[in-house]
């Protein structure tokens, strides 16, 4: 029997603290970790996804990383006198490097759809929606990278999570809520939502070279389990058979994103083994055709 499938993604949500604040929603009949490491260049979003979209590696779509150059010989250049691990251990470097592709007239973006050279899910699947999918269709606050901007202008941590909440998570969750609860539109053969709050909270809060609050994290995690049980709630109700939950990578590590990748479904996905990200192109289409 044909499947209707949602996929919902927490970018960065970490599997061990998913585990450590004992979460009710989040894990659900099938829970396990996601191999985010074969076949992927680095533990970044738009790579990711666009190997769980396509089902291929980045050497294969050419999507890696998270930003393309809008100069591959200039962005090379860049990327030599500076490298991202250096940004990583060195804050100050940031400044350096953006004064580096200033000068240079260079200049870095988000991965799109037009950037892909293979059909998706979404090609694939004729009754399939993607909402602010990462490396496919974004949110236009990621694509000008507004998520952390207010810290640039002296705002605290508090001020930007605020700022981030009234205006990009509370978008994300009305496109998603709209979709399950329109009468009108019955559940799609495949829906794939994208949340980034968790992520942009952890480089806030979850930094482990900087500012790591516990306390901040678990009430985070607290409101992110509630928003995945009002989500499974309507898409039950709405018609969907398979609800799956799901990260990219984990709290931000010493140089970049961490391996603790999860995913949870209410049916069973792969209850033998430990998938790859690109391993759910194929689940899926299993189930939906």
């Amino acid at each position: 029997m044909d499947k209707k499938i949602l996929v919902v993604a927490f970018d960065g949500l970490d599997r061990e603290l998913i585990e450590e604040f004992d979460l009710e929603n989040i894990v659900q009949k099938e829970f396990g970790a996601i191999d985010n490491t074969t076949d992927s260049r680095k533990i970044y979003t738009s790579e990711l996804f666009t190997n769980f979209i396509t089902g291929k590696n980045w050497e294969e779509h050419g999507v890696y990383g998270l930003n393309k150059w809008s100069d591959k010989k200039k962005g090379k250049l860049v990327d030599s006198l500076i490298p991202e691990n250096l940004l990583e251990k060195r804050r100050g470097f940031h400044r350096i490097r953006e004064t580096l592709k200033s000068a240079l007239g260079v200049r870095e973006t988000k991965y799109q759809k037009e950037d892909i050279p293979f059909e998706t899910l979404f090609e694939k699947i004729e009754n399939s929606r993607p909402i602010f999918v990462p490396g496919y269709n974004p949110s236009t606050f990621w694509l000008i990278e507004a998520d952390l901007r207010p810290l640039e202008f002296g705002k605290t941590p508090e001020e930007t999570m605020e700022h981030y909440d009234t205006r990009e998570f509370r978008h994300r969750k009305e496109k998603l809520f709209s979709e399950l609860e329109n009468e009108f539109v019955p559940a799609r053969d495949f829906l794939m939502a994208h949340f980034h709050r968790s992520d942009t909270f952890h480089h806030l809060y979850g930094d482990p070279q900087g500012n790591y609050d516990e306390e901040k994290l678990r009430e985070m995690y607290t409101v992110m389990d509630k928003l995945a049980g009002e989500i499974k709630e309507k898409a039950l109700d709405k018609g969907y058979d398979c609800v799956v939950f799901m990260s990219d990578h984990g709290l931000p590590a010493e140089i970049g994103h961490n391996e603790n990748a999860f995913y949870s479904s209410n049916k069973p996905l792969f209850p033998d083994s430990e998938p790859k990200i690109s391993d759910f192109h194929y689940r899926i289409l299993e189930l939906v055709e």
